[in-house]
């Protein structure tokens, strides 16, 4: 079991990353869409609670995925056509700009409305912006954006299925660990 990536395969901390990070962010966009159209009340602000700390908990997965980019680089795509490999690298850029610019926007949203961003009660993060109805109207819309992200996750599957349906190739298998 190699930590690093290989040549033509991914070690086991990009595949735990990955991983981690794909059920983070399918289950917080989700969750994110559940909960804005709930009431206010305990349950709620629960589970905006809960929605920050996983947020900050996939930023710093993001992070620790992009220093060990440079530490360990990704194997190269398996694509068939110049097309596909760009497609490929669009939409992976996409998801990563995606994961990095909704926690920050939340975090702007959160302290902009006046509200602290705290992860698991453990800590809670500076205040980065201080209340501002006006930044917090930007923030909330760039937010959004968030929901309509799903529709990346799904070409990045697409995109996998094809390879590994289709082509019959390694792709799929190299994030699951095997040959």
């Amino acid at each position: 079991m190699e930590l690093k990536n290989g040549e033509n395969s991914y070690g086991v901390i990009s595949r735990a990353n990955h991983w981690i990070s794909a059920f983070l962010f399918i289950g917080l966009v989700i969750l994110g869409i559940y909960m804005h159209e709930l009431d206010k009340g305990p349950e709620k602000t629960e589970l905006y609670a809960l929605h920050k700390s996983l947020g900050i908990g996939l930023f710093m997965l993001m992070i620790l995925r992009l220093v060990w980019l440079k530490v360990s680089p990704n194997p190269e795509q398996l694509s068939k056509t110049k097309f596909e490999h760009i497609l490929g690298h669009a939409v992976k850029g996409i998801l990563y700009l995606a994961m990095l610019i909704l926690p920050i926007s939340g975090w702007v949203m959160s302290n902009s409305g006046g509200h602290p961003v705290a992860f698991f009660d453990l800590f809670t993060l500076p205040t980065i912006v201080g209340e501002n109805h006006d930044i917090h109207e930007i923030a909330e819309e760039v937010h959004e954006i968030g929901k309509w992200m799903l529709l990346i996750i799904l070409l990045h599957v697409a995109g996998a299925l094809k390879h590994h349906i289709v082509y019959k190739d390694s792709t799929l298998l190299r994030m699951l660990g095997r040959k």
